[in-house]
Order: structure tokens, then sequence, then C-alpha cells
């Protein structure tokens, strides 16, 4: 049976934190659950208490503390809510993703993402097995084209793709 991985609090509180929120309360649920050591455990007991045993509800199992891992997430927590940012961002990808998105200038066609409409100025791209003929048309099916394709073939944008 599993049980509860302080570990992943801290990884919820860096979410919180990317998504423009205060992760304090992940910060204080993780120092409750050190140890009198002030170690975080790897896994806490979720159970009722054990009678002859150390096992209390909420508090550490015993599991792998050693190895750290919590205790290095709620490290890492604290120094990014202190920096305002999470600690790992890798800053390239975040300012190519998040802060100044690139737009792509194509769309895909697949038979697992099968597209009904093409964005005007956009490139279509279509992923098939084998040639195929595709039929297509600008202006809502009033007249239609026929392409046949192969590997290097391309669509004007603007079109609209039909799954006959």
């Amino acid at each position: 049976m599993g049980r509860c991985w302080p570990i992943l609090t801290g990884e919820r509180g860096h979410y919180d934190l990317a998504a423009g929120r205060d992760p304090i309360l992940f910060i204080k649920a993780m120092e409750n659950f050190a140890n009198e050591g002030g170690m975080i455990g790897e896994q806490l007991w979720d159970a009722d208490d054990l009678q002859a045993g150390r096992m209390k509800r909420g508090l550490p199992t015993g599991a792998a503390m050693p190895l750290c891992w919590s205790h290095a997430e709620y490290i890492s927590l604290v120094r990014s809510r202190h920096d305002g940012v999470c600690f790992d961002r890798v800053e390239p990808a975040f300012q190519r993703y998040v802060a100044t998105p690139v737009q792509s200038r194509h769309e895909i066609w697949s038979l697992r993402h099968p597209l009904r409409r093409v964005s005007r100025g956009k490139i279509l791209r279509i992923i098939l097995a084998a040639e195929a003929t595709i039929v297509w048309s600008m202006d809502d099916w009033t007249r239609t084209n026929e392409s046949e394709m192969t590997h290097e073939s391309r669509l004007n944008s603007g079109s609209r793709i039909s799954n006959r």
C-alpha cells in the first residue's frame, strides 16, 4: 500500500508558485512532516497508530529517510519562494515557451490529430504512412480540390480538410 509522499507536497508548492500563488501553506505542511531532527521522511503513516510500534498517523514511516529527497524538495521550495521563481526553472525554455512564445508557421494533420480547419497563412503538413489523395476546400465546400500527396506535397493555407 502506498503512503503519503511529502516530496509531492513540495512539487505542488512549486506548481502554485509558478501559477503566481504563495506556496507558504505547502512549506508549513512540509515542516509539520519533519521528525525531531528536522528531517522530512519519504513517506508518512496514513493509518491508525500502531499499538506496539512507532507508526503514528501523519508522522514519518522511517522509509528511506536517509535519502533526503523530501528534505531537498523542501529546501528548494523555500528558496523558490524567496526568489519568487521556481529554483530549477530552465530560463531559456521559460523565455521561449512562456514569456515570448513563437507561433508555429505550421499546422500538422495526422490520423491521430485530424484537423478540420487550417488557419490562413499556415503551412499544412500531413503525416501519412503512404501517398494519398487529399480533398480540400477554401470556400466552405462550394468547390472542392483534390491533391495527390507525396512526401513533399503542400496545400494552400486557409483550407478545410475532409475526413472522407
